[in-house]
């Protein structure tokens, strides 16, 4: 459940909008340095030029997306979360991969427009080291984005096939700065150039390579494990050296490091299976794998907890987890609280294992609040914490809890959420679930009057 918090403008457009300005300005320095007519004056000059105009753009948004890459945690408030964050990384990456892309292929049908066998040269091994650096670029960004986007893998080759973008950044920053016409036209757009691929550089190493060394993350042992139903558990974490602080709501990046868990996900294995061995392989591991998982404590216990659902390798794992199994925590991250809105009378939502955040948030809710909490679950047996609410609900007059059961009452809407809990303009309404369930919601809100700037939410597996 990735954090989509809409206060106001400036906490969700500052972050994007500064990003589309600083690949725009390349653009705009490289029209000052020569007289712009000049570089259109036919067909070959003017693919060359488009092309320039997508490499520079696209380098820049290519170094942007190593610094959001980051989880640089300074950065985070000027996208209105980790997840507005993420979801613009994303997003460049798509961008700057099209630009790039896009450069390559213009360069090519500008070199066609002299001849076949000019564009064919690019193709090939080159002493040109200039092309050569950024055809070796251009390969590796596409083999490394397909596997990213159309591949299924497993957490842990996506983690080293991504850690390959830094190689290709720095083919391709090689050959940005090889090109003499770079230097050469302008010394301010060379200059803003190397700013931002040695922040990206900077960021890649920060993150990707020496994450151990820079990362600040916190040590944990666990102290409780408290499994609910067969695929969900609360595992209470003692902290070894200080207690993290944390707003109710947000969430940590944590690992644990696990004799039984690690002997669980071993690469290999031999098994006696009759009078024959069963032989298994797996790719997955459990080294350095930080995973996002939402605090369900209050702010006020020196011990943490975290809900988790198992919903893949290494959730599954988890059941392997023990006692005594030490942890490592970074964060918090994400805004996405009852502390961060406005007003104090709310509605909370939650479909299924999006309950987690709104645990921390019931577990330090003062008598100041007044609240509605919808739990929308397919069935009463998946209502995994119902009975916390409940108990919660006796301690808290103002907090009143409303369990959902998609089989007894159908899907929940907003005309039943105004139906129970009354007039809704002067109500804060926070929701985490599934996206499904908080797009429909959100569009139903709308059209009864609610202003979307009222509307915030958690989409849905950002973080377990």
């Amino acid at each position: 459940m990735g954090v989509k918090l809409r206060q106001t403008p400036t906490t969700s457009y500052i972050g994007p909008g500064l990003v589309v300005v600083v690949c725009l300005v390349p653009l705009w320095l490289w029209s000052q340095a020569a007289p712009v007519g000049f570089r259109f004056g036919d067909a070959t000059a003017t693919l060359r030029s488009i092309a320039v105009l997508c490499g520079l753009a696209g380098i820049v948004a290519f170094s942007c997306n190593l610094v959001l890459g980051g989880r640089i945690a300074l950065i985070e408030p000027f996208f209105g979360g980790l997840d507005k964050m993420y979801r613009t990384h994303h997003r460049i990456g798509l961008v700057s991969f099209n630009l790039l892309l896009a450069h390559g292929l213009l360069m090519l049908a500008s070199a066609a427009t002299v001849s076949f066998d000019a564009a064919g040269r690019l193709l090939l091994p080159s002493p040109n080291w200039t092309v050569t650096l950024g055809a070796l670029a251009l390969v590796g960004m596409i083999v490394v984005m397909g596997l990213t986007l159309y591949a299924r893998l497993n957490h842990e080759v996506f983690l080293w096939v991504h850690r390959f973008f830094g190689l290709v950044f720095a083919l391709g920053a090689l050959h940005a700065f090889r090109t003499p016409g770079t230097k050469a036209l302008s010394p301010a757009l060379t200059t803003y150039l190397l700013v931002f691929v040695l922040a990206g550089i900077a960021a890649y190493f920060y993150r990707s390579l020496l994450g151990d060394l820079f990362v600040r993350r916190r040590q944990y042992r666990v102290s409780h494990i408290n499994r609910r139903g067969g695929e969900v558990a609360e595992i209470t974490l003692d902290p070894s050296d200080g207690a993290l602080p944390f707003t109710p709501g947000q969430f940590v990046f944590l690992t644990f490091q696990s004799s039984s868990m690690r002997e669980w996900f071993r690469p290999f294995s031999r098994e006696p299976s009759g009078q024959s061995e069963l032989v298994s392989l797996r790719t997955g591991a459990i080294r350095k794998q930080f995973h996002p998982f939402s605090i369900t404590s209050s702010p006020d216990q020196r011990e943490l907890q975290v809900a988790i659902k198992a919903s893949g390798d290494y959730t599954n794992a988890l059941e392997h987890l023990r006692v005594g199994d030490r942890a490592l925590i970074e964060g918090p991250y994400g805004s996405f609280s009852h502390r961060r809105v406005p007003r104090r009378k709310q509605v909370w939502i939650a479909g299924g294992i999006g309950v987690t955040p709104f645990l921390s948030m019931a577990r330090s809710l003062s008598d100041d609040y007044d609240v509605d909490f919808y739990y929308a679950v397919k069935s009463r047996s998946q209502g995994y914490f119902i009975d916390d609410f409940e108990e919660l609900a006796q301690a808290h007059p103002n907090l009143r809890t409303i369990a959902f059961p998609e089989d007894e009452a159908g899907f929940l809407t907003a005309e039943e959420v105004e139906r129970r809990s009354g007039d809704l303009s002067d109500k804060e309404i926070l929701m985490c679930g599934p996206k499904v369930m908080t797009q429909a919601l959100e569009a139903q809100f709308e059209q009864r009057g609610v202003p979307g700037a009222r509307i915030h939410y958690e989409e849905f597996g950002f973080v377990r």
